[in-house]
């Protein structure tokens, strides 16, 4: 009898939100959740990917159940109208101008290749727009060149004023662990143009060229232009080029490259004794831009004097489509649901703004809010710090659901002198990033996770012993800055929370599905994050800001140095903004500031985001170097040495 009322005791506590704020009703809550979350993330939305139907979908929802609460609108028309969708600008894609061209003739003009548009080559989606008038195509393999010297594949070509032809891959394979897996269609463009060349033609991955992944013209506003003008061939022309009968041949070639082994020679690829082939090519694409939205609904405070601060609560609506770059299922074209990722965190600030608009005792004004385009490189939160509502000195915290859906718990043993032992279910682990940006933040969070007390009876451990449970195991990080909509305000000094329950198996893979969401979990960390939320709320001293201690993210680093910036992720071509910069970092160190943007570093011009990785991946620990940086109308040239990087794990 004593083990059955102490489980069942146990199973009470675990479901009841936390102490220190009245919880929704458990049952009521979670329903709710589970009805936003299989929305959001329905085969309907087709993935929410920014500038698609799906997200602007997605955006009406949230805007519909804001409305339906009675939340103030955050925006006012240009007729004073109110209307909670905060537009931004978009490039949603591409599309191929009337001019594109490609020829590749051989000496022998009569054996030329007729290329066509979409069927036997395209232009690369994401290619800088450029012609090249004739040039002669050169071979070379991978296209790679790495800083050490220890793989390149331009070791005596020339290729100064031509056209390079190249596999597009790596040599170990597109597996995450190759050392090769950073390596993008801009960074290969980069070491080319570095050799001279004025242009890149690329050996299609797939036999089919309609299925190959670059055919698909997907652009890709978070990795911006290539430096010289990129296009993508079939195999059946690859095959002409390099002297081959056929694809099979072709396919015999790339496999030996990435052996590296001597080929037999009928397959032996040498610049000297391949076709002599002029490329005449243009790319001529226009981006195409759209609105995408924020949406932000106000419950005003009542409290005469703090109901002039704001408290942001947020989480981003936006996910991957059917796929692309960030995709974890390399090829796949499948509905990406986001069911964690982020339609928990969505469905969370809904019912948050459900809560506190019917009870309406909040003392300073709440501000919910759903970010767009978070995963093209935080576009939303950043335009929305860029154009605030409520000004930034008057808001005093920013708290960020990002994957929230996936708690976790696990079963441990307790003996009992009566019964044998027992099982409790221990708390789910919690992250909650931002815990340096403000003084305040480490205690209220243990506060709000208090522990309640379980009478065991008489166990091996004693008569009368009793079990501490807190509502998480939370797992607390200082760090202000990560890869999510915090960032943003962070680096406007206003302090931040961010809860997260871990990623998964399914991240960024079409399997994030909505019936596999912990709903209980969800349930639980939506009274546990309002609790929090009242709490700064009521307390008459805002959290005091402080800059935080920075935190190596996890994962096989992808450079051996380490700058301290936070590079602005979204579409540029004209340098690479800076976000924030690390306190006490090599950046700091040289003077880079938020809002600087990087045009030149170590001796190669930045435009975007693939630019600044290339240059990074060239420089050493320990070396000075120059960046070059705008910074408003000034132009500053600063020395930087770079930290070596956290160690691989």
């Amino acid at each position: 009898m004593i083990r059955k009322l102490c489980l069942l005791f146990i199973s009470l506590v675990l479901t009841v939100g936390a102490v220190g704020q009245k919880p929704v009703r458990t049952d009521a809550l979670e329903s709710n959740l589970r009805k936003h979350v299989q929305y959001l993330a329905s085969d309907q939305l087709e993935g929410r990917k920014t500038g698609e139907v799906g997200a602007t979908t997605a955006a009406g929802y949230v805007a519909n159940q804001f409305a339906q609460f009675k939340l103030k609108p955050g925006i006012k028309t240009a007729k004073g109208r109110g209307n909670f969708l905060q537009a931004f600008p978009y490039v949603a894609g591409v599309t191929v101008g009337e001019g594109s061209f490609l020829r590749l003739i051989p000496a022998d003009a009569t054996r030329e290749s007729k290329l066509e548009l979409g069927i036997t080559y395209t232009p690369f989606a994401n290619s800088i727009n450029g012609e090249v008038a004739n040039a002669p195509l050169v071979f070379a393999g991978f296209g790679i060149a790495t800083p050490d010297k220890r793989l390149d594949d331009y070791a005596g070509l020339d290729v100064n004023g031509k056209v390079v032809l190249a596999f597009n891959g790596v040599p170990e394979g597109n597996g995450p662990r190759s050392e090769f897996s950073g390596v993008s269609v801009q960074m290969m463009a980069n070491i080319a143009k570095e050799r001279g060349a004025r242009g890149l033609v690329l050996i299609a991955q797939t036999d089919d060229f309609k299925t190959d992944p670059l055919t698909k013209f997907a652009y890709d506003p978070g990795f911006g232009e290539t430096s010289i003008p990129v296009v993508i061939i079939d195999r059946s022309i690859a095959a002409d080029l390099l002297g081959v009968k056929n694809v099979k041949e072709v396919n015999e070639i790339e496999k030996w490259l990435r052996m590296k082994g001597n080929a037999p020679p009928y397959i032996q690829i040498r610049p000297s004794n391949l076709p002599a082939v002029t490329a005449q090519l243009k790319v001529e694409l226009n981006k195409k831009t759209v609105d995408a939205y924020n949406v932000i609904g106000i419950i005003e405070g009542n409290d005469p004097t703090l109901k002039n601060d704001a408290i942001v609560i947020g989480a981003h609506y936006d996910h991957l489509g059917r796929g692309g770059r960030s995709s974890l299922s390399p090829g796949s074209s499948d509905i990406h649901h986001g069911a964690d990722d982020n339609a928990s965190g969505t469905a969370a600030i809904i019912e948050l703004a459900r809560q506190f608009a019917k009870e309406k005792k909040n003392k300073r004004t709440l501000i919910f809010m759903a970010f767009g385009g978070e995963e093209e490189g935080l576009l939303g939160s950043k335009h929305y710090v860029n154009n605030p509502v409520w000004p930034l000195d008057k808001t005093v915290a920013m708290i960020n659901l990002d994957m929230v859906g996936r708690l976790t718990q696990d079963a441990s043993q307790i003996a009992d002198r009566a019964t044998g032992g027992m099982t409790i279910v221990s708390p789910g682990k919690l992250s909650v990033g931002g815990i340096g940006t403000a003084n305040e933040w480490k205690s209220l969070v243990e506060k709000e996770n208090s522990m309640v007390t379980i009478g065991l009876g008489d166990s091996i451990a004693g008569p009368n012993t009793s079990l501490s449970v807190p509502f998480f195991n939370l797992q607390l990080n200082e760090d202000g800055f990560g890869p999510s909509d915090h960032s943003s305000f962070y680096s406007k000094q206003i302090p931040v929370l961010f809860f997260f329950t871990g990623s998964h198996l399914d991240y960024h893979k079409p399997s994030d599905t909505f019936e596999k969401i912990n709903y209980e979990g969800l349930t639980k960390i939506t009274n546990y994050v309002a609790a929090i939320a009242k709490s700064v709320d009521e307390n008459p001293t805002r959290p005091t800001y402080k800059v935080a201690q920075s935190s190596a993210m996890g994962g096989r680093a992808q450079f051996n140095v380490s700058l301290g910036t936070i590079p602005a992720y979204g579409e540029t071509n004209d340098g690479l903004g800076i976000d924030g910069v690390r306190d006490g970092s090599p950046a700091a160190k040289a003077g880079l500031k938020g809002g600087d943007k990087i045009i030149k570093l170590a001796g190669k011009d930045v435009r975007n985001i693939s630019d600044y990785m290339y240059a990074l991946g060239v420089m050493k620990a320990g070396e000075e170097y120059e960046v070059v940086v705008k910074r408003g109308a000034e132009t500053l040239t600063l020395k930087i040495v770079p930290a070596p990087a956290a160690a691989r794990r």
